[in-house]
């Protein structure tokens, strides 16, 4: 399958596979997964992630909130094996970060996932249930592209996370839920 560009600024490209796991369920993933909701810490006050997530990788912190090393499950690794086909074959991925949006009011603000734990080299996103906005966002320029993901879409991040953020803003008229699965190094 040929990715579509959404963006390609140098060595920076934002790839869309649309539609590459189209059969995987989210309500599956919904049920077997240990969410939980963390507290972040943000502008010197505490809240509640407008999110529930779960990680598998080793130890990992960002913002406020320290995971354990946990296993993956085999269901996760055989997702991975598929996305790594598409993504990275030169660099194997050995963690993902999953978030479950509950519903149109739960998001993700403008960020980089530029922590210094993780390769930020190649991030592939899977987006499983809802349709949903995937923002980005030039830092320096301030230029956006908006891209709808849909049940099944596959995006990836190559060496964006120095000059580009992203965000997943709230869909107020959206009240069924959706799964990424951002897979990194």
């Amino acid at each position: 399958m040929t990715p579509e560009i959404i963006l390609e600024d140098g060595k920076c490209r934002c790839l869309l596979f649309p539609g590459l796991l189209q059969n995987e369920r989210a309500e599956h993933w919904i049920e077997v997964l240990p969410w939980q909701q963390n507290e972040i810490r943000m502008f010197g006050r505490t809240h509640a992630e407008p999110r529930l997530t779960t990680w598998m990788g080793p130890a990992y912190r960002y913002a406020s909130i320290q995971w354990s090393d946990t296993l993956f499950s085999d269901e996760m690794a055989r997702l991975m094996n598929v996305v790594q086909h598409h993504a990275s074959p030169e660099k194997k991925f050995n963690a993902v970060l999953a978030n479950l949006y509950r519903d149109g009011q739960d998001a993700m603000g403008w960020h980089r996932d530029n922590e210094k734990d993780i390769d930020s080299q190649c991030i592939a996103s899977v987006s499983l249930g809802s349709t949903r906005d995937f923002a980005i966002r030039h830092r320096q320029t301030g230029q956006k592209w908006t891209v709808s993901l849909q049940h099944g879409d596959v995006l990836i991040m190559e060496a964006m996370q120095e000059a580009f953020e992203h965000s997943v803003p709230r869909r107020k008229r959206n009240d069924t839920p959706r799964i990424t699965f951002t897979f990194r190094h």
